[in-house]
């Protein structure tokens, strides 16, 4: 780890002046160093923020996350007080700390560690998950409001203006994503506090069977079942799994219920997929597979388009 006061890069003069901004951290001694390097494909984690462990003399470890200036819109303003209800929900990391653009966390030392697609796969660990992310939509509304459609429509319009490589058939992905959204409008739902992140590696796991939920960069009001829907939608490839789940969460598996995560999956590809393709044009950091990652996240989302049932799912909600 490197001691407080000996940077000597930009990277370690960039975290310094962040821990400094910590309130009872500054002028202390103590000792940092990276916690997690940023990667897009397979999956994608670090990339929003420089994430640190920090150790300050006569206190406990940290985690703290830097906002990278080319993710600004990727990290809504209220996350850190979207952490901070987490943590009081009991399944998010204490906050210490929040400020624009900084986040200091509790630190979770092994063996807790982020989970992979397959560690979720499961039935009992994804239901974990679940279980994890229904304590957050009891908690009532954030008093924020999140829309997966809204985020994708606006990636849409700034992939245009960045001149992104965009698919040939945006214009039809981004129509589906309107006909999902005005008929999940007309179905109804009630919004309430929600994670509105899939990504497997936001999901913290022990070795006891013990589970933390991290990154509400997007965290806000939103109808529940779209975590629902994102998190089958990175988790399973099979209905049948699919099923099995929402009827853990609601008892029973109905059709609306199974159609409404379904949509919910091909907005959160779509989402993403723009998200890839934008970010590997406006991002000045070299080396993240951002295009890959968006590029596989949009052909998913093709496959849900072409879907026999697509149009059912849209009637039946």
């Amino acid at each position: 780890m490197i001691a407080i006061g000996a940077a000597s890069t930009p990277f370690e003069r960039r975290a310094e002046a962040a821990i400094a901004a910590i309130p009872g951290w500054a002028g202390r001694p103590g000792r940092y160093a990276l916690a997690a390097a940023p990667i897009a494909s397979p999956t994608h984690r670090a990339v929003a923020a420089d994430c640190l462990r920090v150790a300050i003399e006569g206190e406990a470890p940290a985690f703290l996350k830097v906002s990278h200036d080319d993710m600004a819109g990727d990290v809504l303003p209220w996350a850190g007080a979207a952490a901070a209800r987490a943590a009081a929900c009991g399944v998010g990391p204490a906050v210490i700390a929040a400020g624009p653009g900084v986040l200091a966390l509790e630190w979770l030392p092994e063996p807790w560690a982020y989970a992979r697609v397959g560690d979720l796969q499961p039935h009992a660990a994804t239901a974990s998950v679940l279980d994890a992310k229904a304590r957050l939509h009891a908690s009532g509304p954030l008093g924020h409001e999140f829309s997966p459609f809204a985020r994708a429509a606006a990636l849409g319009r700034e992939a245009r203006a960045a001149g992104a490589p965009l698919p040939a058939d945006l214009d039809r992905l981004l129509a589906a994503a309107d006909l999902a959204r005005a008929a999940l409008a007309a179905a109804g739902a009630d919004r309430t506090f929600c994670h509105n992140d899939g990504i497997a590696s936001n999901v913290m796991r022990d070795s006891a069977g013990g589970l933390r939920l991290v990154d509400f960069d997007l965290a806000g009001d939103n109808d529940p079942w779209f975590d629902v829907g994102a998190l089958l939608n990175e988790v399973y490839e099979f209905d049948a799994d699919r099923r099995a789940l929402i009827e853990h969460r609601a008892g029973t598996c109905r059709e609306a219920l199974f159609a409404r995560t379904r949509l919910y999956g091909f907005v959160d590809d779509l989402m993403w997929g723009l998200w890839g393709i934008t970010r590997a044009v406006t991002s000045g950091r070299p080396g993240i597979e951002f295009f890959k990652y968006g590029q596989w996240r949009l052909l998913r989302a093709r496959t849900t388009l072409g879907h026999r049932e697509f149009e059912t799912w849209l009637r039946i909600l």
